[in-house]
């Protein structure tokens, strides 16, 4: 029988593949060989936080007046006088950062409005407090409560589950 070049590559190659299928096998390579212990290195010293100072009102409302990633934002728009109520208005947002409170509404025509605490609304009634889930506002002795929506799943579905129908193996 008269071998040719490529047989004889493709036996050897078969011969290496299965010496090194069967010491895997047999547990080569199975141990783990570890470096020596290092000596510990020390840990760099903590430094307590730095307290970042109060921003003014003036340089919080900068934020308001321009975006820097929407740069074609406009300022709020004025809302006329309105009746005495808060029907309509929804709060949709409350920004507390230190002394400076604001809250974020939505008036019945869609606009959003931003307030400080302690501004009154184009209908007399004044936010009078905030904490991060809503906002307090008064006028003439009455003090009315927004919250903010609690976004919940809906309840399972009372429908019953798809199945699909038994069709024998053809």
């Amino acid at each position: 029988m008269k071998f040719n070049r490529l047989t004889l590559t493709l036996l050897a190659t078969t011969a290496l593949l299965t010496a090194t299928a069967i010491s895997l096998l047999m547990g080569a390579g199975q141990t783990v060989d570890w470096l020596p212990a290092g000596a510990p290195r020390e840990a760099a010293p903590a430094k307590p936080p730095q307290v970042l100072k109060a921003l003014s009102s003036q340089a919080l409302e900068l934020t308001w007046q321009q975006s820097m990633f929407s740069p074609q934002r406009k300022a709020d728009r004025v809302a006329g006088k309105g009746q005495a109520s808060l029907d309509g208005i929804r709060l949709s947002g409350v920004i507390i950062t230190g002394p400076a409170q604001w809250v974020l509404l939505r008036m019945p025509d869609q606009h959003t409005l931003k307030l400080a605490v302690g501004s009154t609304l184009d209908n007399g009634w004044t936010l009078t407090g905030a904490t991060p889930q809503h906002a307090t506002f008064s006028h003439q002795g009455q003090t009315r409560e927004l919250r903010l929506p609690l976004l919940r799943l809906p309840p399972p579905s009372k429908a019953p589950l798809i199945t699909l129908p038994d069709v024998p193996t053809p």
